[in-house]
């Protein structure tokens, strides 16, 4: 596993929350576990994700696995109420292999993970040992190269770029999502199916708080490595400052555009 380019700080757990809620109706139009009995999320950090599987389907029971300590203590915290009525139970995984039988799960999750890891074919593999026959992994992650913004803002591109390089720097791959599919064959599933979920900002959004409430989420996302990257002299404290004004630039101004892509996978056992 790399090195977590946002951090475990009590703040960017909270953040991780605050994502879960905003991405919610873009990833999981097209998830369907209502077949299932007993899933699996990969890299479950916070628990934000099993909180929003368990909303959609209450008959759920679900195990988190992930590499954190501070993940799993805090998701601890969070999900109490589900781990004591025994539908969630959280896992850290230490090393490269999961710690569960062969066909343990009928079905399962990974959202925003491979990114920030070396080896997603390995994981991938992993998945695919404990899952049951003709079961579904869905996979989310993002394609940062696929990144467009109008008019064009300097600072942020040139953020953008270093951070980019920065997640790769740490063995992740910030355009992992357009591999999916490929990832997926490559690691024996049986077939895949990859849509593509963008977030889309134009002038089609008339509500003023709907474009504040997107650009304040983007600027958190990338703010969220700022100290990271300005401690290991990558940037100068200059650089968010002037990208934040330029953010402020787009959120203001009804001809701006912004397109974040996002990858989903649905792979078949």
């Amino acid at each position: 596993m790399s090195k977590y380019i946002h951090g475990y700080t009590r703040k960017e757990q909270d953040r991780l929350f605050r994502q879960s809620v905003f991405f919610e109706s873009y990833i999981y139009n097209k998830i369907d576990f209502s077949n299932c009995n007993h899933i699996v999320e990969i890299g479950c950090g916070v628990g934000a994700q099993i909180q929003i599987l368990l909303n959609h389907f209450p008959h759920l029971k679900i195990t988190g696995v992930d590499i954190s300590e501070a993940q799993i203590s805090r998701a601890g915290e969070f999900l109490k109420p589900h781990i004591e009525a025994g539908r969630v139970s959280l896992h850290i995984t230490y090393g490269d292999v999961l710690p569960f039988p062969d066909q343990s799960f009928d079905g399962a999750l990974i959202c925003f993970v491979l990114e920030h890891i070396n080896n997603p074919l390995y994981l991938l593999k992993e998945v695919k040992r404990i899952m049951k026959s003709g079961t579904n992994l869905y996979c989310t992650e993002a394609f940062n190269t696929g990144l467009y913004i109008h008019p064009p803002c300097l600072a942020f591109q040139t953020y953008w770029e270093i951070f980019n390089r920065y997640q790769e720097q740490l063995n992740g791959d910030p355009n992992v999502g357009v591999k999916l599919s490929n990832l997926a064959l490559q690691s024996g599933f049986s077939e895949t199916t990859l849509d593509y979920i963008p977030l889309y900002l134009d002038g089609r959004i008339k509500n003023m708080s709907q474009r504040t409430d997107f650009i304040d989420y983007i600027t958190e996302v990338l703010l969220s490595a700022a100290s990271g990257l300005i401690a290991l002299e990558k940037i100068t404290p200059l650089l968010p400052d002037a990208m934040i004004l330029e953010l402020q630039e787009i959120k203001n101004n009804q001809d701006s555009i912004f397109v974040w892509p996002l990858q989903q996978l649905k792979a078949v056992k």
